[in-house]
C-alpha cells in the first residue's frame, strides 16, 4: 500500500516546488519592476540631501530623527534602514557637502583660476549666504556640532577640509608650503566670518563691516605672492 501513496507524493512534491519557484520568479519580477537598480543609492541621496538643508538650519541638536525623516518625506524606518544614527547622518552630510561651495574653479589659465576663486570668496563672504544656512556652506553651519559628535565624524570632516584646502593651494601662486599655509587661512577666515556674521543683527552696521573686512583679507591673501613679486 505504501508503493501506492509513494508516486503520488513525488508528484505532490514536484507541483508545491513548482508553485514556490514561480511565486519566487514573480516576486524578483515584481521587485524589479518596482525599483531600478539605482534605486537605494538614490533614495540614500536623497536622505542626505534632506538632512543637510534640515541639519544646517536646524542645528544637529535642534531636529530629531522624525522631523528630518518628514523634511525626506519619508518615514523614520526608512531612514534608520540607511543611517543607524543621526550622528552617521551628520557623516554622510559632511561627506558628501563639505567644500561644495569652493569648489574648484575650471579655468584653463592661472590668472583665471584666481580670478574665479575671488568671486566665490565673494558669494560666500556675503550677506546672502549669512542670511541662508539651510543652502549655504556645511562648515560655519555645522562644525560646533561636528566637534560635539564621536571621533569617526570628526575624522570624516577632518579628511574633507583638508582635501579643500589641497584644491583651494592649487590655485594660488608661490611654493606650495606658502599656498598651503594661504589656502588654510582663507578656509578658517571665510568660515568664521560667516560664523561670526550670524550671531550678529541681521543686516546691521557691525555685520556688514566684519563681512567687508574679511572679503577685503580674503582677496588680498589671494594676491599676496603676486603682489611681492611686483
Amino acid at each position: 500500500m505504501g508503493s501506492n501513496h509513494f508516486p503520488g507524493n513525488i508528484a505532490t512534491v514536484t507541483i508545491a516546488t513548482g508553485v514556490l519557484n514561480r511565486r519566487r520568479d514573480i516576486t524578483q519580477w515584481e521587485a524589479s519592476v518596482r525599483y531600478p537598480p539605482d534605486h537605494k543609492a538614490k533614495a540614500r541621496r536623497a536622505l542626505v540631501d534632506a538632512g543637510a538643508l534640515a541639519l544646517k538650519e536646524k542645528g544637529f541638536n535642534g531636529i530629531g530623527v522624525d522631523g528630518i525623516a518628514a523634511a525626506a518625506g519619508v518615514t523614520s524606518g526608512a531612514l534608520y534602514s540607511n543611517f543607524p544614527n543621526k550622528d552617521a547622518l551628520l557623516e554622510a552630510v559632511i561627506d558628501a557637502f563639505l567644500g561644495d561651495l569652493f569648489s574648484a574653479p575650471d579655468a584653463p589659465a592661472s590668472g583665471g583660476r584666481r580670478a574665479r576663486l575671488k568671486a566665490v570668496l565673494a558669494d560666500y563672504i556675503s550677506t546672502s549666504h549669512c542670511a541662508d544656512p539651510a543652502h549655504g556652506c556645511v562648515m560655519p553651519a555645522l562644525s560646533a556640532d561636528v566637534a560635539r559628535s564621536h571621533p569617526w565624524v570628526r575624522e570624516s570632516y577632518d579628511h574633507r577640509i583638508t582635501e579643500l584646502v589641497q584644491v583651494i593651494s592649487g590655485l594660488l601662486d608661490g611654493r606650495r608650503p606658502d599656498r598651503e599655509r594661504r589656502a588654510w587661512s582663507l578656509v578658517a577666515l571665510s568660515v568664521g566670518a560667516i560664523s561670526i556674521a550670524r550671531a550678529m543683527t541681521m543686516g546691521g552696521a557691525s555685520q556688514d563691516a566684519a563681512l567687508r573686512s574679511a572679503l577685503g583679507t580674503a582677496l588680498s591673501i589671494v594676491d599676496t605672492n603676486r603682489a611681492a613679486r611686483s
